[in-house]
């Protein structure tokens, strides 16, 4: 389950790029969470593939 702050940041960072492309979006949720102190890490085969590519 994601905690509410995090949902909370995702929402804001929506509501701020309403017409940005995902991508953009998502980057941008993902800086946001960071500038909170949130650290984002995928599993090792995920963290694989997305090196990989």
């Amino acid at each position: 389950m994601i905690p509410d702050a995090v949902a909370a940041v995702i929402a804001a960072t929506l509501r701020d790029h309403p017409t940005s492309e995902p991508e953009a979006v998502a980057r941008a949720a993902v800086a946001a969470l960071d500038r909170e102190g949130w650290h984002i890490t995928a599993p090792d085969v995920i963290a694989a593939a997305l090196r990989a590519a």
